[in-house]
Formats: C-alpha cells, sequence, structure tokens
C-alpha cells in the first residue's frame, strides 16, 4: 500500500468573501454556532471560501498551519504518512465539520494531511483572527475541545479495530464510515487505507460482500445493500 505524497497546489483562495446575508449558513457549523449570531455576523466578513476539486491536497503534514477550515459542501478526508510512504485515513469530514482547529490553535503546523474526497467547498478563517476569536469568546475554545475530544475517542478506536479486528471487520467499519444515504462514495485504495489494509486485501474482502449481497459495487461508488449484516460484521471481531 505504497503511494507517492502527491505535489500540494499551494495558489490563493479561489472564490471571495462569505456575504453577510448568509450567516445562517454558519450557524450549524462547528466552531462558528459556538459564537452567536452577533459574533458571527461581526466576522463573516472575514471568513474565505475556498472551492475543493476531487484530489486535491489542501496542506500536508508539515505545512504552516494559518487556517482553520470547515467543510461547507463535499468531502474531506485527513491522513497521515508514515516514512516508507504508507497511508492512513484518520477520518472523512462532511458538511459542517471542522478540521485545522488544533494546529491553528497550538502548533505551528498542521500535525496531518488534507485530501479532497469529492468536490465542494470550505469555509476558511485566518489564525489570527481565530485566536482573537477564541480570547474573546470562551465557548469557541469549549468547542474546540470538545470535537478535538470526540474525535480523538473516535481515532482510538479506530486504532484499536486496527490492532485487534480482522481486516472484513475493519473493513466493514469503514464502509459504513463512508456512507451516506446508503451510498460511499470510495475507491477500493481509499478503503483500504481507511481499514489499515492493503489494497489487495480490500478488494478481496469488497468482492465477498458482493457475493454474499451485502453491497453493490461500481467503480469509485459502493451502494450498501443489507446494513444490518454489514453493521453485524464491523461489530463482529471474529468476522
Amino acid at each position: 500500500m505504497i503511494r507517492s505524497i502527491p505535489h500540494v497546489e499551494m495558489g490563493h483562495l479561489e472564490s471571495g468573501r462569505v456575504d453577510a446575508n448568509r450567516n445562517s449558513e454558519l450557524e450549524n457549523a462547528e466552531f462558528f454556532r459556538a459564537l452567536g449570531p452577533e459574533r458571527r455576523s461581526s466576522v463573516s466578513h472575514m471568513v474565505l471560501e475556498k472551492t475543493l476539486r476531487r484530489g486535491r491536497i489542501l496542506f500536508l503534514e508539515g505545512n504552516p498551519a494559518d487556517y482553520l477550515w470547515v467543510v461547507k459542501q463535499g468531502e474531506v478526508r485527513l491522513y497521515k504518512a508514515s516514512p516508507n510512504g504508507r497511508l492512513m485515513t484518520l477520518e472523512i469530514l462532511r458538511p459542517g465539520e471542522m478540521f485545522g482547529a488544533v494546529s491553528a490553535l497550538d502548533q505551528d503546523c498542521y500535525t496531518a494531511s488534507a485530501e479532497v474526497v469529492n468536490d465542494g467547498i470550505a469555509w476558511i478563517i485566518p489564525r489570527r483572527v481565530m485566536l482573537k476569536l477564541v480570547a474573546e469568546v470562551p465557548t469557541a475554545a469549549i468547542e474546540i475541545l470538545v470535537v478535538a475530544s470526540r474525535r480523538l475517542h473516535d481515532a482510538h478506536e479506530r486504532l484499536r479495530s486496527v490492532a485487534h479486528d480482522p481486516a472484513r471487520a475493519r473493513l466493514a467499519q469503514a464502509l459504513l464510515r463512508a456512507s451516506q444515504g446508503g451510498k460511499a462514495e470510495v475507491t477500493r485504495r481509499a478503503l483500504a487505507e481507511a481499514a489499515g489494509t492493503t489494497v489487495e486485501t480490500a478488494i478481496r474482502v469488497v468482492r465477498r460482500f458482493e457475493r454474499e449481497g451485502v453491497i453493490a459495487g461500481e467503480v469509485g461508488r459502493v451502494t450498501i445493500i443489507d446494513v444490518d449484516t454489514l453493521k453485524d460484521i464491523a461489530s463482529n471481531s471474529s468476522a
């Protein structure tokens, strides 16, 4: 499961500033929802939008943590790479979810890499603005800590699964995490990285799921047919 790390496109932000009339779009998004309506309105002109194109690297681990990011549309995955080039998907982020916050809050560099999974848009707020808001609005700092704590717990669960669960169970878990409305737009390689296994194993197990009638596979997309069976496989450490 060796993969070269692609070049990061370091161009400028691609779209204009968020209009103040669209504040309602931010009210359910992580970090912004903790600011309250008046504060959101006062900082909305500082929030930028960036177009997300599938496959684009937004930043690599070790790049300067200059922004807090929130997914508006589409999907973004966070991943880490080992010294030999082996990749491990940490999580898939969907609309309303933030990333890069802890790095921007407490460190100079991002601690993971971010890649666009599906086309969309991200809200971006400069680090200096975020730090000012955190200093002025204690609930914003609490929001970051609560979200980070929840994701850390999820990460620990995935690490436990990689250490103890068979590949069949881990791939079922990865499919369930990637799915929305019973469909997962994900490649076999991405599933392998999310499950901590090889592409060959992912292909073999996914084909078995298809033969068993649990899923139906297409190029870059999986439809879950029997979600209850898939959940049983995911929770069965002896699967």
